[in-house]
């Protein structure tokens, strides 16, 4: 069997190890070298598991390989039999395959990775789609179908992934998918390793995806970061070793060490330079640069979502009331699909924009560039003539109508500002008669309004704004306020409320009475108040109050995110109940909010979940709600059952009778016994083993069965030797093991209840929604310790009172998710926001 030759561009995709991708790191093809570089990431993940190959080859059974090895066709096949001494004329017999399994295993490692790859190939293509997919979710979801409707074994599949996965963008998937949501790692793999592997294998993907399907994103920042990390971890690994074993480490693995510091300053400068920041201010790690970088893009999202959502309240002339409304139903459907906009729609974001700045500067009459600017909108409208309305000046936004000169509507807003004195002067009741000695009687109203020591300035405004009133002179005027100022001194501003009675306030819920307490120098935690009294009042995802907390969340996303505590925690709890309770897409919000909780791990983990949730759509209203309560309530009794099953494995089972104690004690071992393994197994409440409990369930019931089972290892007992056991003993021995399956029996029907509940509701609740569910759950118990010391050790009643605030709208959140709706009618909008008397 004959391999590509080394340095061949064929042989490039075939490598999978580093040893073989070594030569390709310095080749003068700067292509070759970038697909080394990306292949050897991936391959020092794999060599942190040891072995892989060698594992999946040992868990292979003799005749699977022998399928394998004659679907190959001739003269493929011939030379692979040949070349493990495996006589080519007829299929492999069980004992001929082992002898070649054997010889496969013994092979050298470049020999054994490439026959592995030749056996497998034919498999590889029947598990990949035919078509180059793109689309790594549509192609994630093409390669789980195949696994799931595949005729191979596991242990081939899984040998498969390993051998193969550098060929392609999407073998790499297939990889990624083996170890993940196929379940097909072997359990000797650690976790953690496993982890690295898909995050290298990602990034696999996504470079051939960007060099062979001319994607345009541009590269990550995080790339280089990456790169030195993976290769510090294997290093790192490798100088443990050699420690371990008495030994200096290499001076290349300490050197892989030594560069993860310059990469990391790398990585801070690129995020700084990506989110307009300064590099010393941003996060020392990993996972804080990519959360700022989340940070970022969903702010971005989320201002260009409000740019076309803005467009909602355009407005204009009649002639152009078609091409309006066909604006707003690219707007509504830009809208709809915001989580998944194809390079399209995001021109045509752009687009509308760009026709926002222009419809701006022409109503400030500013037309500098505007017809270059309305040239590039032209194409991406569904009616380009609404860029003539726009440089016409004929649309206008909140539906108010535009006139042609954009100085009339400049006019017009400059008129409807409060100005007392002015309104005043422009009164004709109010207006004195031409040259009528009017000047300090004529209306004393606004001056009398002024402070003292503004009645100068108040009195020359008024002498500006009526002519007639100059005739008097200022002379007149300014005694005059002097006077009335002294008799009607104006009212001292109130003083602000104390911090600790608005904490109070927040802390019992009062939120309306506390964002009215408040100064208005904090819009930001106003707004968050505002925003958690609607989320705490809304009752389902179609009401009044719902609404309203949608577009409070879509204002407070158009700010800058807030570096309050109290602000941050507040927002925390709003958003999260506005994606579970209302379906609403709050991703942006809460990553925003999550950045900033560092000290508070769980509380950010929970609110970064619940956000991965609703950027996936996973979160969707009461409908979904109702779907979850029925699932709750059979999860609740399966947990139940599991909690009897645990008591029950603990019940001593004292005969007086010797050998009944020790068949007793061996039975109803947890590890290997008859009874005490099943116990063992429903206590653990895991799904995976419903098949295996109810298969032994069935045999144990069979009539008689326990009776012979008894008998039998009763005579192991005796050897020969002693009477059979018989009697009393006899009987509260088979009562015991009759009750312990009565136990297991009422576990199985549990969770065959939770399975059928699941079957009957959508299919995205059975999976995704009930995996994110379990996750947030097992997220609370920290997250609301972390805020019950919050509140009780902060110095800052504020902070303490939005932590109160937070953990029981949290906690009212996340009983939505386990059965328990919200009681209680749902009040109107303004009665949220009035302040109870």
């Amino acid at each position: 069997m004959r391999q590509p030759r080394s340095r061949s561009v064929d042989w490039l995709w075939w490598a999978t190890s580093s040893g073989e991708l070594q030569p390709f790191l310095d080749h003068p093809d700067h292509d070759q070298q970038e697909i080394a570089r990306e292949k050897s990431a991936v391959a020092v993940q794999l060599a942190r598991l040891g072995d892989p190959l060698v594992d999946c080859l040992g868990a292979i059974a003799p005749d699977v390989l022998a399928d394998a090895l004659w679907r190959l066709p001739n003269p493929t096949r011939t030379d692979t039999l040949r070349a493990l001494r495996v006589p080519p004329a007829r299929r492999p017999t069980p004992a001929i395959a082992e002898h070649a399994l054997k010889r496969l295993r013994k092979q050298t490692p470049s020999v054994r990775g490439y026959t592995a790859q030749v056996v497998t190939l034919p498999v590889l293509r029947v598990l990949l789609p035919a078509t180059l997919d793109t689309d790594s979710g549509a192609l994630d979801g093409e390669i789980l179908e195949s696994l799931k409707t595949t005729a191979f074994t596991p242990d081939l599949i899984r040998l498969t992934a390993i051998a193969d996965w550098g060929f392609s963008c999407q073998a790499a998937a297939l990889l990624r998918i083996t170890l993940t949501e196929a379940d097909l790692a072997l359990p000797g793999w650690p976790a953690e390793v496993i982890a690295d592997v898909v995050t290298a294998c990602r990034r696999f993907e996504a470079f051939c995806r960007d060099r062979m399907c001319g994607a345009s994103e541009p590269p990550s920042p995080l790339r280089s970061l990456d790169d030195a990390l993976g290769r510090a971890r294997a290093a790192a690994d490798a100088v443990t070793a050699a420690v371990a074993a008495g030994r200096a480490p290499e001076e290349a693995d300490l050197t892989m060490l030594g560069l993860v510091g310059p990469a990391v300053a790398e990585a801070r400068t690129a995020v700084g330079a990506l989110v307009e920041a300064e590099a010393d201010t941003l996060p020392e790690d990993r996972p804080g640069l990519a959360a700022t970088i989340t940070a970022h893009e969903a702010a971005v999202h989320a201002r260009e979502l409000a740019g076309v959502d803005r467009f909602r309240q355009l407005g204009g002339p009649p002639a152009h009331t078609a091409a309006i409304d066909e604006l707003r139903e690219l707007t509504a459907e830009l809208s709809a699909r915001h989580e998944n906009w194809e390079p399209a729609d995001r021109r045509r974001v752009l687009a509308l924009a760009d026709l926002g700045e222009l419809i701006d500067a022409i109503a400030a009459d500013r037309d500098e560039g505007v017809d270059a600017l309305a040239e590039t909108i032209r194409p991406h409208l569904p009616d380009p003539t609404i860029v003539n309305a726009a440089l016409r000046g004929r649309l206008s936004w909140h539906g108010t109508p535009a006139s042609g000169d954009p100085a009339d509507a400049s006019n017009t807003a400059e008129n409807t500002q409060p100005e007392p004195v002015a309104q005043t002067s422009a009164d004709p009741d109010s207006a004195p008669e031409p040259g009528g000695e009017s000047g300090s009687d004529a209306d004393p109203n606004p001056v009398s309004d002024a402070q003292p020591a503004e009645a100068d300035e108040t009195s020359a405004t008024a002498d500006r704004e009526d002519p007639a009133e100059g005739a008097a002179g200022p002379a007149h005027t300014a005694p005059a306020a002097e006077e009335d100022a002294e008799e009607d001194p104006p009212a001292p501003p109130a003083a602000p409320e104390p911090a600790a009675l608005i904490g109070e306030l927040i802390g019992r819920g009062e939120y309306a009475s506390a964002a009215q307490a408040m100064s208005t120098d904090a819009p930001e935690r106003i707004s968050a108040l505002r925003a958690l009294a609607y989320a705490d009042g809304a009752r389902s995802d179609t009401g009044a109050v719902a609404v309203s907390l949608r577009a409070e969340l879509d204002e407070m996303a158009m700010r800058e995110p807030s570096h309050d505590r109290a602000t941050q925690l507040l927002t925390v709890a709003a958003t999260a109940r506005a994606a579970v309770l209302c379906g609403h897409s709050t991703y942006g919000l809460l990553q925003e909010a999550a950045a900033g909780l560092g000290d508070l791990p769980a509380v950010a983990t929970l609110a970064r979940h619940i956000a991965t949730g609703s950027a996936q759509g996973l979160l969707g209203g009461t409908r979904n709600l109702g779907a979850l309560e029925a699932l709750a309530e059979a999860e609740a009794g399966a947990a139940a059952c599991a909690a009897d099953a645990a008591e029950a494995l603990l019940h001593p089972r004292h005969l007086r009778f010797p050998r009944a104690t020790s068949i007793a004690q061996l039975w109803w071992r947890p590890e290997d016994g008859l009874l005490g393994r099943l116990l063992q197994l429903a206590a653990g409440n895991e799904r995976r083993d419903l098949d295996e409990v109810a298969e032994a369930l069935r045999r144990l019931t069979k009539h008689h069965e326990l009776e012979s089972r008894l008998s039998a290892i009763d005579e192991e007992f005796r050897n020969g030797k002693g009477h059979r056991l018989e009697g009393p003993a006899r009987r509260r021995l088979l009562e015991y093991a009759r009750e312990s399956l009565g136990t297991v029996s009422r576990w199985v029907d549990a969770m065959r209840r939770v399975t059928e509940t699941e079957a009957e509701a959508e299919s995205w609740i059975a999976g995704p929604l009930t995996d994110l569910r379990h996750t947030l759950l097992a997220d609370r118990p920290e997250a609301e310790r972390e805020l019950a010391d919050l509140a009780a050790h902060t110095g800052d009643p504020l902070t303490a009172g939005a932590a109160r605030a937070a953990a029981a709208s949290l906690s009212a959140t996340l009983d939505l998710l386990d059965g328990r709706p919200l009681t209680g009618p749902e009040p109107t909008p303004e009665a949220l926001l009035a302040k109870p008397t």
